[in-house]
């Protein structure tokens, strides 16, 4: 038996219940204890998947009607990436679902509906992320904007405190954690040096990213750290701060592995 330190990616699935691995996440969970998830993940996941349905929601409550929303969203540029496959994607399912339960219902019927559904799958995401059945949150930080979901004055969705993003006057708290371990640090950077990782890894941009920033905060230290690079040190996080005992749950061993190997922890996936 081992612990076992959630993940981003385990955290969502869990949260919104996506099969077959929301069971497979909790099964582990069961066994594998003491299982603890950093304010981090939950800090990703705000930035990350909840924007993304926040600000569909927020494209479809601009708009005339759903296809309105659907060509506004095919109108944004593709480097956008993930970002906008993701609000497409999420617009394309919450229409199929109102459609299928009301073919016949008009346009507005259709996208008040959609602004309803796609308002408690956030909701239901951000309560259930935090308060995973036996998973305590652990290495708070003060940069963290925590809270429930705020509206605009027109009825728009955003993050708590008005805000998906960190507290613009505290410094960024995850690179602090980080840091304070600069042997740690100069591994991980080690181990993302395109020659250290494989043909496919090395020219993935996300490691790239992760590697600059991690070089920057080795650099500058944390209080001078881009805090706009926070999401950068993404899996390092994990690597650097999951405790000793306990293994990395991600459904993304890919990426996780060259830096849990470089500190002698390992990364697994829910089976």
């Amino acid at each position: 038996m081992t612990g076992t330190f959630l993940d981003t990616t385990v955290v969502i699935h869990i949260a919104e219940g996506i099969k077959p691995n929301n069971s497979k996440g909790e099964a582990f969970i069961a066994v594998n204890q003491p299982s603890e998830m950093p304010y981090y993940a939950l800090r990703e996941l705000q930035a990350g998947r909840m924007r993304v349905l926040c600000d569909a929601h927020n494209k479809l409550h601009g708009s005339t009607d759903p296809g309105e929303a659907l060509l506004g969203l095919l109108s944004i540029s593709p480097a956008e990436g993930r970002k906008r496959e993701g609000k497409l994607l999420a617009l394309a399912e919450s229409l199929k679902q109102v459609f299928q339960r009301n073919p016949d219902g008009s346009r507005s019927d259709m996208k008040r509906e959609m602004l309803q559904a796609i308002t408690m799958k956030v909701q239901r995401l951000w309560t259930k992320a935090q308060k995973i059945q036996g998973v305590k949150k652990v290495q708070s930080l003060a940069c963290f904007n925590e809270g429930k979901l705020t509206y605009g004055l027109s009825g728009e969705l955003r993050g708590p405190n008005n805000s998906f993003n960190c507290v613009q006057s505290e410094r960024c708290a995850a690179a602090g954690y980080i840091y304070d371990n600069n042997s740690d640090l100069a591994k991980m950077i080690d181990s993302l040096h395109p020659s250290r990782l494989d043909e496919k890894a090395a020219h993935k941009n996300e490691n790239a990213q992760r590697r600059k920033a991690l070089k920057e905060l080795q650099l500058k230290g944390p209080e001078k750290f881009n805090k706009n690079m926070c999401r950068a040190l993404g899996d390092a996080y994990f690597a650097a701060m999951c405790p000793a005992g306990s293994v990395v749950l991600t459904s993304n061993v890919e990426d996780h592995a060259p830096l849990c190997k470089a500190l002698g922890k390992n990364a697994m996936e829910p089976n």
